[in-house]
């Protein structure tokens, strides 16, 4: 999260971040050697480093995994299915500063999720409008964060909602994938916002105005329409399926605790 709340974390090109001095930033590095250079000297006000289309250049992680300057990566793929193997170039690097990854929902998901549960390392799934079979493959994913022992480091956007819907946390899944303009500020080739700060109300306005499916959805206010964009037309029958399963998962476990609680001591 940027430290003033009132400014917006600006997701800039390498070169622009460079030269930004409207506050914080994150810098996104395209090539061996933007990395070399963030590693070496980041600007003032970058948060962390957007790395992305590199996962598969082992002397970039050799970098990674040397210096003192521990500014945390979030490590894109693009595709979890034949990139997942190469997530063991992550093993040095986690050791040396804080990493994430973050990966699209797509068939071969789980092959992505399982190794970075191996490495311990945190991941960001971004949904969008997923199809059946990404649908089916999130479901999995959900099953495996909410159950698997392997699972010790956060798997977003499950432990945000999970937390969430216990009570424990704020916000809606523009927010909890950092994609809600009004705190992240994604920015075209210009530097110029791809969307109004407001944009998540005033989306979710217009499509209780169409009287979509969001008008009356249970979980309207942790969605926020997330679902129905860019299509407002997306189904969403199967998304309510996976937002259920995370929600009795946290109706489980509050109700766990609270039998824990008034149990009598021995």
């Amino acid at each position: 999260m940027p430290e003033d709340p009132d400014l917006p974390l600006a997701f800039l090109t390498a070169g622009q971040a460079e030269a930004y001095l409207d506050g914080a930033c994150v810098a996104i590095l395209r090539t061996r050697e933007e990395m070399e250079h963030w590693l070496r000297e980041p600007a003032p006000g970058v948060e962390w480093l957007q790395v992305e289309g590199l996962i598969g250049d082992p002397e970039v992680w050799a970098v990674a995994a040397q210096g003192d300057i521990d500014i945390p990566l979030d490590v894109v793929l693009d595709d979890p299915a034949t990139e997942f193997s190469s997530l063991y170039r992550l093993v040095d690097v986690r050791l040396a500063r804080s990493v994430r990854l973050t990966m699209p929902a797509k068939p071969g998901l789980m092959k992505g999720l399982r190794m970075a549960a191996s490495l311990n390392l945190a991941v960001r799934i971004l949904p969008g409008q997923p199809d059946p079979a990404t649908l089916e493959e999130l479901g999995l994913a959900a099953e495996f964060y909410l159950h698997d022992s392997m699972v010790e480091s956060p798997i977003e956007f499950f432990h945000s909602l999970l937390a969430l819907f216990r009570g424990k946390a704020e916000g809606t899944l523009w927010s909890f994938l950092e994609q809600d303009p009004a705190t992240y500020s994604h920015r075209d080739p210009d530097g110029k916002p791809l969307r109004p700060v407001d944009f998540v109300e005033s989306h979710l306005a217009a499509l209780i105005e169409s009287a979509a499916e969001c008008e009356s959805c249970r979980w309207q206010s942790a969605c926020a329409g997330y679902f129905k964009s860019p299509d407002p037309s997306y189904d969403c029958a199967g998304v309510k399926q996976l937002l259920a399963t995370i929600e009795e998962a946290a109706n489980e476990i509050g109700s766990e605790i609270a039998s824990q609680e008034v149990a009598p001591s021995a």
